[in-house]
């Protein structure tokens, strides 16, 4: 019996911020590899993904996830590295729904990058 208790909402709200911000220092670190993964989740979206280019694919953003993850761990990247890589915990049948996942999570990374800076234009 696990005698810990339940994480708090604020302990998740803490745990999503903390995430939040090492996704944001790790495309600073490496905006390169961050641009080719939404690319090539775009690509994976867009059109179907045959069972032989599966793991080319999924192993490419692999080493995309992994070089995002090592600049800053503990970032949502580390997560979607465990779940699409092949040798690990990936699998062929929610590869797509896995990219769709982490695009919905790129999105919420890029509003929270918005949302800290605040730009104006000064004439």
């Amino acid at each position: 019996m696990n005698d810990e208790m339940p994480p708090t909402m604020e302990d998740l709200k803490k745990r999503r911020q903390q995430s939040l911000e090492n996704a944001s220092r790790a495309i600073a670190a490496r905006p390169d590899e961050y641009r080719e993964v939404k690319q090539m989740i775009d690509r994976v979206l867009c059109r179907p993904v045959d069972i032989s280019e599966y793991n080319r694919i999924a192993r490419q953003m692999v080493r995309l996830l992994e070089s995002l993850n090592a600049s800053s761990p503990g970032s949502v990247f580390s997560y979607y590295y465990n779940h699409i890589h092949p040798d690990k915990k990936g699998d062929t049948r929610y590869f797509k729904v896995l990219c769709a996942d982490l695009k919905e999570q790129i999105r919420s990374v890029d509003r929270y990058r918005r949302q800290r800076h605040n730009l104006r234009i000064i004439r």
